[in-house]
């Protein structure tokens, strides 16, 4: 006596929706004996290919166990060049009892498949990336026994995974993708660090994050460490963390702008609002800044760090130092001169009074009382 289980599709779809495949039980042509035939029809609800199948699922294991753990499954390979069955049999499917359904995959392996950082000339075209055949493994939740008779049953068999993909595409915001003037190098490059991988842009590319493999599954999280720096001595002028979640049978693209300012993120396409750039004249071609700092004598600074606010009292002049002030700074009337370093203020930058300073200003909070600035006198 022969009895035959036939699949002749499933549907598994690696996007953020419910997949069945219904096994349709049939009775078998058998004179002699009383059989079945199981087919699997696939009711998808997403894009499809290789009759029912996507691309990237390899092998297909199917588990028909009865209540004495007999085995009646089998493992398929799936084929596109037409040399294969036209459908999945397994043999000796036994009748009039209970069998326990269950079915996995495996994915097809890539040699990108795992976390990987990289410079691209194009950070807000992520075609290729996309277009990369997912690693993802599919499996039943929960096993699903029915009763197999003859006649027609019908058992439902739904197909999950956990697999999900990341990509992240970086770049610096256009209005500090300028060049030096002295030096005819880039001002900025950005830095991306996620733990031991990092890779830093050109001025006008970018950098792409993939992450998608055995390990990309959900309630993962990938960390990134953001930041520009000075192109000539490579100190961090802003530096901010960005976190994202993998999502099961979900590819998320995510493309950052990153200027400097705050990073506030707005989903799958992330849009930022930058502080206004100040640009302002440099060198002379004498040595000394339009406001008479002596540029040729800035040699290595280290920084002076205020952990509140800062206020004048006076005319004030710090040499050879980065001034970092955690809260706010307040002229109150008087010029502040940083001969050679930056000034990043994390509260509000109050006037009235002037700031003359041999590198960059950075504020993340307000600018109020209209102060003059002179900012980028040397660099």
């Amino acid at each position: 006596m022969k009895k035959v289980l036939l699949v002749l599709g499933l549907a598994i779809g690696f996007i953020a929706c419910e997949k069945e495949t219904v096994i349709v039980i049939e009775d078998n042509d058998c004179e002699e004996c009383v059989g079945a035939t199981v087919r699997l029809a696939p009711e998808a609800r997403g894009p499809v290919d290789r009759d029912g199948m996507y691309a990237w699922i390899d092998v297909i294991t199917v588990v028909a166990e009865d209540d004495q753990g007999n085995d009646y499954g089998d493992v398929f390979n799936l084929v596109d060049d037409g040399t294969g069955a036209d459908g999945f049999y397994l043999d000796q499917v036994p009748v009039n009892e209970i069998i326990d359904f269950n079915a996995s995959s495996t994915s097809v392996t890539n040699s990108y498949n795992g976390f990987s950082m990289q410079q691209t000339t194009t950070p807000l075209v992520l075609d290729s990336f996309v277009n990369r055949m997912p690693y993802a493994e599919y499996a039943t939740d929960v096993t699903v026994s029915e009763y197999i008779q003859s006649g027609e049953n019908i058992v439902q068999l739904q197909m999950n995974t956990l697999h999900g993909r990341l990509i992240s595409s970086f770049r610096l915001a256009d209005d500090i993708q300028y060049m030096n003037t002295s030096t005819g190098s880039p001002m900025y490059r950005l830095r991306i660090t996620s733990g031991s991988v990092e890779e830093w842009s050109t001025v006008s590319g970018g950098v792409v994050s993939y992450f998608n493999g055995p390990n990309s599954t959900a309630g993962t999280t990938v960390t990134y460490t953001v930041s520009i720096e000075s192109f000539m001595t490579g100190a961090s002028v802003y530096s901010t963390t960005i976190t994202e979640d993998v999502v099961a049978s979900t590819s998320i693209s995510t493309k950052y702008v990153v200027g400097l300012g705050f990073v506030d993120s707005t989903g799958v396409e992330v849009i930022f609002s930058w502080q206004v750039w100040n640009e302002e004249d440099g060198d002379n071609g004498n040595g000394t800044s339009p406001n008479g700092l002596d540029c040729s004598s800035c040699g290595a600074v280290t920084n002076q760090n205020v952990a509140g606010s800062y206020s004048l009292t006076a005319d004030t002049v710090i040499s050879d130092k980065n001034l970092v002030i955690a809260g706010d700074l307040n002229l109150n009337g008087y010029t502040l001169t940083v001969t050679c370093g930056d000034v990043t203020v994390s509260g509000n930058f109050n006037g009235g009074g002037t700031l003359i300073a041999a590198g960059n200003l950075v504020v993340t909070g307000a600018t109020q009382n209209n102060p003059d600035i002179y900012a980028n006198e040397c660099f």
